[in-house]
């Protein structure tokens, strides 16, 4: 029996995707290979647009722990987006890894993060957690994805600190109790705030140098071509 009008049912449209990079070439070259034009005003650089039919809203959220959760937080708060990756560079701690490699996170520990004075293990935060997982389905699409492109790409665990690690002792000890393959400055800390949001995040990073005495001479060399590859990663991704 007809009811005399007729019911149109609407499609929601997904909600964005958030990007973030601490670092200003990151930013850029994201910005580039998405096609992000639309600046947003914001307390720190911010662009949005369109590419393959979702809305991409990218962060340049600024290095360090910090500035990782308050970019996630507020990027969550303004935007609400349905997941959200975290794109950088990173040191090698795992021999086997070559620069402009990528490693696919399947989770991350704060290294810096210490009150075994209280009987808790190193890197364990005072809520209980450790190792804080990835979101799994998207890590895998990127696990794909560099695949598809023919990215050298493996899984792994990164170390987060507030330090810039050149010290090749201190790398080494990092590599024997978090059993990390490489370290950065903010993934860690951007999956707790994630996870306290419910929000799904994964972590991608290009390995720059290896975590020891020339680290900061290879870091800056590596950074642009690093930062082209994870863009194309995004792309790929994206796009695919």
């Amino acid at each position: 029996m007809s009811l005399g009008y007729t019911v149109r049912v609407s499609q929601v449209e997904p909600r964005a995707i958030a990007v973030f990079a601490a670092e200003g070439s990151e930013a850029q070259a994201l910005r580039e290979g998405l096609g992000l034009h639309e600046a947003v005003v914001g307390p720190m650089p911010i662009h949005r647009g369109r590419f393959a039919e979702r809305e991409i809203v990218l962060l340049e959220a600024g290095v360090g722990k910090a500035a990782a959760a308050a970019s996630v937080t507020y990027a969550h708060t303004r935007f609400a987006p349905e997941q959200a990756v975290w794109v950088g560079v990173a040191g090698a701690l795992n021999p086997a890894f070559q620069p402009l490699d990528l490693i696919i996170a399947f989770d991350a520990v704060q290294y810096d993060v210490d009150i075994t004075a209280f009987g808790r293990q190193p890197g364990e935060l005072a809520t209980g957690e450790r190792f804080l997982p990835t979101d799994p389905e998207l890590s895998h699409r990127l696990y794909q994805a560099a695949v598809r492109l023919g990215f050298p790409v493996y899984w792994g665990r990164l170390a987060s600190a507030d330090r810039f690690l050149a010290d090749p002792g201190l790398a080494h000890q990092v590599r024997q109790t978090f059993a990390a393959d490489a370290v950065e400055m903010e993934g860690a800390a951007a999956l707790w705030a994630a996870r306290s949001l419910g929000l799904r995040l994964a972590l991608v990073r290009a390995i720059s140098d290896g975590a020891g005495e020339e680290a900061n001479e290879s870091f800056e060399v590596l950074l642009e071509s690093a930062s082209a590859r994870l863009a194309a990663l995004l792309v790929g991704m994206l796009g695919g």
